[in-house]
């Protein structure tokens, strides 16, 4: 049985914290420790609930959410940091990943998306929003000139596994999409990182837009 995932929530809205209270009591892979509700409260309070997981609101009256990462990771570098806000925008969700966050979703995503943020960044994955994933594509496709369009080809397993990673899904969700398991897709996806010569997720779903295998 996989370890359960031990979840700190941070969010001045108490409403936002009952709701996430009742998503995280509903799945099994994952356990509530602890709550606060400003960033100045967060190292705190990960000290007293040891999380592996801190699911974070950006936008607090007193230390933001992109501030608070950083004091989050400076406790315990191995812990991991999912935002989850109201913004769409790119600039703020680079904000917190530079800070350190491995997740960006927004408030509108469903209860099992959240969830499976949580479960993919306790596992070493990085989950971004659709809709954010589609501005930073665009952004960086009208900010970097000439595209690309030769790469070597990829097997129609490889091809799924990119279209799903342009739909937002997790590896755990793309390992139920697929019906595979989730260390052959995170071995394909290595595979596709290599044979495009990219890093991450955003670059491999930047690459298949230029070369017009998925369409934002």
């Amino acid at each position: 049985m996989s370890e359960v995932v031990r979840v700190l929530v941070v969010d001045d809205e108490a409403l936002v914290r009952h709701a996430l209270r009742a998503f995280v009591a509903a799945d099994d892979r994952v356990t509530l420790v602890g709550e606060a509700t400003d960033g100045s409260e967060v190292v705190e309070a990960c000290k007293a609930s040891n999380p592996d997981v801190v699911l974070i609101d950006i936008k607090m009256p007193e230390v933001c959410g992109v501030e608070a990462t950083r004091r989050i990771l400076e406790w315990n570098p191995r812990c991991r940091v999912v935002a989850l806000t109201t913004f769409t925008t790119e600039w703020r969700a680079l904000q917190v990943l530079r800070a350190g966050a491995c997740g960006y979703l927004v408030k509108n995503s469903t209860p099992d998306q959240i969830i499976d943020a949580v479960v993919a960044a306790h596992a070493g994955d990085r989950v971004v929003s659709p809709d954010v994933q589609k501005r930073f594509v665009r952004a960086a496709i009208e900010a970097g000139g000439q595209q690309r369009t030769d790469a070597p080809a990829l097997s129609d397993r490889e091809r799924q596994i990119v279209d799903l990673i342009a739909k937002g899904l997790s590896n755990a969700g793309i390992a139920e999409a697929l019906r595979y398991s989730e260390g052959t897709v995170k071995a394909d996806i290595r595979h596709i990182n290599h044979l495009w010569s990219v890093e991450n997720r955003l670059q491999i779903v930047l690459r298949a837009t230029e070369l017009g295998i998925v369409s934002l």
